[in-house]
C-alpha cells in the first residue's frame, strides 16, 4: 500500500523522443537513492551537480541533477529532480534504476498532494496547478495562474477574520449579556458587516460562474436553412474541412460538432442539420435535432443568405430564436450592395454580420463574438476567480449560512441561533482552502492531476 513518507518517483516531463527529460524524486531518501546511483556523491547542499549515473557498474547516462533541501521544495521535502538525455527508453531505463533502489513510483497528483499536506501550498493553489495544466483559453491561463501563486487567496483568509470577528462579538453578547456595549455588536452594526461579506462572497460566485462559462465553453449551434453555408462556416471557424460541404440541400444530415479558442473564451460549435421541409425520415430526426439544440444553446449563430432571409421558413426559425443570445449572419455577401445589406438590417430590425464563409471571410463573427465575450468584468476586478465546480459549490453554502444569518438577525431571532450559522459559514471556508479536509476527498482531489505533478 502506498505511503505518504514514501521516497517516490516519476517523469515530470512528457517521456518521448525529445533532448531533455526531467525526473523527479521526493521524500526523506531522495539524495540518499541517488547516491546510490552515482559515484561521486551529491552533497547535502541546495545546487546543480553534473554527475554520471551507474547502475552497478555500467554507465546509464551523464546528468544534471538539481537538490533542494527540506522544507525548502515545492513538496517540503527533499526532493531530486535529474535532467538526463530524451528518449522513451533511456528515461524509462533511469526511472527503473532509481525505483530498484528504493523509490515508488508515484501516483497522479501525489508531488502536489504532498505539498498541500506539508503546508507548502493551500487547496485554491492546488487547484489552480491543475488548471493552469489545463487550460484551454486565455482566460483559465490567467486564473490558473493566479490561484496557483495564490496571489488572490488571502480574500478567502479575509473572509473567515471577518467572520470570527462578529462569531467573537456575538459570543461576547451570549457569555455576558449584562455586557451590552461591546463596539460594533448592535444589531444594526451586525447587519451592516454581515451584508459586506454577503456582497463579498457573492461577488466571487457571480465572477466564477461567468468564468466557468468561457472556459468551459459557450454552447454555440449554427442554425439556417439547407444549402446557406452552415457547415462552411463551422470548416472555417474551426479552421479545418470537419463538415462535409456541397451544394446539395440536406448535406448536413446529422450534429456536426467543433471546438475554437478565442482569446478570454472557448466556442463549442454545433453545425445543426438544415431546416426545412423534408419527407426524409432520417433528415427529419436531423431537423429535430436542430430545433433543440437551439433551446439548449448558449449562443445561436443564425445563417441566412440574401436569396431566401425573407421567406416563411426562416421567419420561423427566428421566431425561435430571437429571445436568446444570437447573431444573424449573412453569408454569401460577397456581391452584395451596401442597399442591399441594409435591406437585411432593416427586416430583422438588428445589425447582422456579413460574412463568405466558403473564402474564410469571417473576421467580422470572429470580432463580434471575442466583443460580446470579452471577459472584461471577471478580469478587471483583479480578484479571486474560482472554476472548479466544488470549490464554487463551497461558497455557495457560504453564502447561504451568510444570508441565513442575515434573515434571523433582522427577524430577532436568538442571537445564538444566529451564530450557528456563522460557524457553519466558517469552516466552509476552511474547507475552501483545506484547513478541515477528508483524506478521501483530498485523494480524489489530486488523482485529477497528471503524472509527475
Amino acid at each position: 500500500m502506498a505511503q505518504i513518507n514514501d521516497t517516490i518517483v516519476a517523469p515530470a516531463t512528457n517521456i518521448a523522443t525529445q533532448a531533455i527529460s526531467l525526473i523527479r524524486i521526493s521524500g526523506e531518501d531522495a539524495r540518499e537513492i541517488t547516491n546510490k546511483m552515482t559515484k561521486k556523491p551529491v552533497p547535502d547542499k541546495r545546487g546543480f551537480y553534473l554527475r554520471k549515473l551507474y547502475e552497478g557498474s555500467e554507465l546509464v547516462d551523464e546528468v544534471v541533477i538539481n537538490f533542494y533541501n527540506a522544507p525548502n521544495s515545492f513538496t517540503g521535502e527533499e526532493v531530486v529532480e535529474i535532467a538526463c538525455h530524451g528518449g522513451i527508453l533511456n528515461t524509462n531505463h533511469i526511472i527503473n534504476v532509481i525505483l530498484k533502489n528504493g523509490a515508488r513510483m508515484a501516483l497522479k497528483g501525489e508531488f502536489s498532494q504532498r505539498a498541500f499536506l506539508n503546508g507548502k501550498i493551500d487547496l485554491i493553489q492546488a487547484e489552480g496547478i491543475n488548471d493552469l495544466i489545463h487550460a484551454s483559453n486565455d482566460l483559465a491561463l490567467k486564473i490558473g495562474i493566479d490561484n496557483m501563486s495564490g496571489s488572490h487567496n488571502k480574500a478567502v483568509l479575509i473572509l473567515k477574520e471577518k467572520l470570527m470577528d462578529i462569531i467573537s462579538r456575538i459570543q461576547v453578547s451570549i457569555d455576558y449579556p449584562d455586557y451590552d456595549d461591546v463596539e460594533g455588536s448592535s444589531h444594526e452594526d451586525l447587519i451592516l458587516l454581515l451584508q459586506q461579506i454577503a456582497n463579498d462572497v457573492d461577488g466571487i460566485i457571480k465572477r466564477s460562474k461567468m468564468a466557468v462559462k468561457s472556459v468551459d465553453g459557450i454552447n454555440t449551434a449554427i442554425i439556417g436553412e439547407t444549402n446557406v453555408g452552415k457547415s462552411s462556416l463551422l470548416n472555417a471557424l474551426i479552421n479545418e474541412d470537419k463538415a462535409i460541404v456541397t451544394d446539395v440541400p440536406g448535406t448536413t444530415r446529422d450534429i456536426v460538432e467543433g471546438k475554437i479558442n478565442l482569446g478570454n473564451t472557448t466556442i463549442n460549435l454545433i453545425d445543426t442539420a438544415g431546416i426545412r421541409e423534408t419527407t426524409d425520415v432520417v433528415e427529419n430526426i436531423g431537423i429535430n435535432k436542430s430545433k433543440e439544440y437551439i433551446k439548449k444553446a448558449d449562443l445561436v449563430l443564425y445563417v441566412v443568405n440574401y436569396d431566401n432571409y425573407k421567406d416563411k421558413q426562416n421567419q420561423a426559425m427566428y421566431n425561435l430564436l430571437k429571445d436568446k443570445q444570437h447573431i444573424i449572419i449573412l453569408n454569401k455577401s460577397k456581391d452584395l450592395t451596401s442597399e442591399q445589406i441594409k435591406e437585411v438590417n432593416n427586416y430583422f430590425g438588428e445589425k447582422v454580420v456579413t460574412t463568405n464563409a466558403l473564402y474564410g471571410d469571417i473576421d467580422n463573427l470572429i470580432n463580434l463574438i471575442e466583443d460580446k465575450y470579452n471577459n472584461e468584468e471577471i478580469l478587471k476586478e483583479d480578484s479571486l476567480v474560482l472554476i472548479n465546480l466544488n470549490q464554487i459549490s463551497l461558497l455557495e453554502k457560504v453564502s447561504s449560512n451568510v444570508h441565513k444569518a442575515l434573515d434571523n438577525i433582522k427577524a430577532d431571532f436568538p442571537i445564538d441561533i444566529v451564530n450557528v450559522d456563522l460557524y457553519e459559514a466558517w469552516n466552509y471556508l476552511g474547507e475552501l482552502i483545506g484547513e478541515q479536509y477528508d483524506e478521501e476527498i483530498i485523494d480524489n482531489i489530486f488523482r485529477k492531476y497528471c503524472l509527475g505533478k
